[in-house]
């Protein structure tokens, strides 16, 4: 080998010696690519030591070596010491909040929740690998509070297969695994953390029934009108579904959390209606999604359930014109504008998409009725009435027939059973096709829905944090201060830090 060509391995050696500390301590789930590594750094050392061995011999008896191994061990030594801390650290992570507000600790609700862990339990991060530190940052705040947690971290675009076997479909998705119990949200704020742990700590059982028997959209179905990634969705939240035929039951069962009609096809028989009736004055719930009723009467024995909660369907199409700049069709609303005066929407910022769908409003002197969702302001967008005309591919906007935007697309409301001791919930969407599979990936309908759901259970957890409002105290600096901490900080302190060395070096030449 030439004499230059061995250096130049040495140093390739040292290299990869180097990447090797840097992969175990920055990606150590990357196991075989480490152990590959380490072994091949550890052979070319042993083949480069053969290849020099006499001289290596001489070198390790020489004073010289010695004078080196002395201040090698004194480093490996400080390395060590220091790693040993590190790892301490990392093992038994503190937290100290010197704000006056405690504005960077957890809760007090938090922390009273987090008491009530007493089993092993872990949260696993499915992010991409640069997203990790802030989300791990929060949930070692829960760790710190319990050392029964262990957290998880598995980079996303490393492992697609995992990504596909978890149905993820959104960067930041934590998965809780929790006495048997497993459960699933995306990783916001320290509120949404302590609700999903909430609701895996939750002993009794949700029970949600999916009303059959009239062609209604199917968790069965996988394809892209089908609702299986909903229903996947749901059951991530420990809520149990069950099918339910009403024309096998005299009446809604005791144990339903809620009941939801999604999308069906045929009427309903008077006899079925009234079991929904019953349900909601003994305090039930109900989810009711119906596609615009082109044969008109079908579905009215249903939508007359929603009148008393301050609720009404549309016998209409929602135009929106603003959706074909976006690359939609002018049936298909693309919405970001929402009430966020409700849980359900506050800070909710995501599009939603409610193809064909018709117009939810509020009845008039009902002040418990929301809209959630709604269109852009004429003429934007309107309710199109002629529903002839859209089946033939025309929409045009006919003043005192038409009724002009913004037009509501999902409604919710509220009241109390007639011989129920709590509150009755209604949530009507006007759109069926908001929830099949087609429209889950690439929109925030799914967050939307399982917010709503929350809602109409009373499951919604932990609405707010009760902090300390923050004081203002305000500097206000003139041009003469903002000179003076220039010259301190930019130019004094150097100076004198730079003075001090130089001085120092000086008198220890001297000495």
């Amino acid at each position: 080998m030439k004499m230059w060509l061995y250096p130049l391995w040495v140093i390739i050696n040292i290299l990869i010696y180097m990447c090797v500390l840097g992969l175990w301590i920055t990606a150590p789930e990357y196991k075989s690519l480490n152990i590959g590594l380490t072994v091949f750094s550890v052979t070319l050392t042993i083949l480069l030591s053969f290849m020099r061995w006499n001289e290596i011999k001489i070198f390790l008896k020489s004073h010289y070596f010695k004078h080196v191994l002395y201040h090698v061990l004194n480093i490996f030594l400080v390395i060590s010491i220091v790693g040993v801390l590190n790892y301490l650290g990392n093992r038994n992570y503190q937290e100290f909040d010197l704000s006056s507000e405690k504005r960077n600790s957890l809760s007090e609700q938090t922390v009273k929740v987090l008491e009530m862990i007493k089993s092993p339990l872990t949260m696993t991060i499915y992010s991409k690998r640069e997203d990790w530190k802030p989300m791990l940052d929060l949930l070692k705040l829960y760790q710190a509070k319990n050392k029964k947690i262990k957290l998880n971290a598995i980079d996303t675009d490393a492992r697609p297969d995992l990504v596909k076997a978890k149905k993820i479909t959104q960067n930041g998705m934590v998965f809780i695994d929790y006495a048997g119990k497993e459960s699933n949200f995306a990783l916001g704020d320290e509120l949404s953390v302590t609700n999903a742990l909430l609701k895996i700590l939750r002993n009794e059982k949700i029970m949600i029934y999916m009303i059959t028997g009239h062609d209604e959209l199917s968790c069965a179905d996988n394809s892209n009108e089908g609702i299986s990634e909903l229903c996947h969705q749901l059951d991530g939240q420990n809520y149990e579904i069950k099918n339910l035929d009403l024309t096998q039951t005299k009446k809604i069962p005791a144990d339903a959390s809620a009941v939801m009609v999604l999308g069906p096809v045929t009427g309903f028989l008077d006899a079925e209606a009234k079991q929904l009736e019953a349900y909601l004055d003994q305090g039930g719930s109900m989810f009711l999604a119906l596609a615009p009723a082109f044969k008109s009467e079908v579905y009215d024995n249903l939508t007359r359930l929603a009148k008393p909660f301050g609720l009404q369907l549309g016998k209409d199409v929602v135009i929106d014109r603003l959706s074909t700049v976006q690359g939609s069709e002018a049936t298909i609303p693309i919405i970001s504008n929402y009430d966020q005066s409700h849980v359900i929407t506050a800070q909710f910022n995501l599009r939603t998409i409610f193809p064909l769908s018709s117009s939810v409003s509020t009845v008039e002197g009902n002040d418990s009725a929301v809209l959630l969702a709604l269109t852009t302001p004429f003429p934007g967008s309107w309710a199109e009435t002629d529903l002839k005309g859209i089946t033939a591919g025309r929409a045009e906007y006919k003043e005192g027939q038409d009724r002009k935007g913004p037009i509501g697309l999902i409604g919710i409301g509220e009241k109390v059973g007639a011989n129920a001791q709590k509150d009755s919930r209604f949530v009507l969407l006007g759109s069926s096709s908001f929830l099949i599979n087609a429209y889950q990936n690439q929109s925030g309908n799914s967050t939307l829905f399982l917010n709503t759901v929350s809602w109409l259970i009373n499951d919604e957890g932990i609405i707010s944090f009760n902090r300390p409002g923050l004081s203002e105290h305000p500097v206000i600096l003139s041009a003469q201060h903002i000179q003076m901490i220039f010259v301190i900080a930019i130019l004094l302190v150097p100076i004198i830090f730079f003075g001090c060395a130089i001085f120092i070096y000086r008198r220890r030449r001297l000495l």
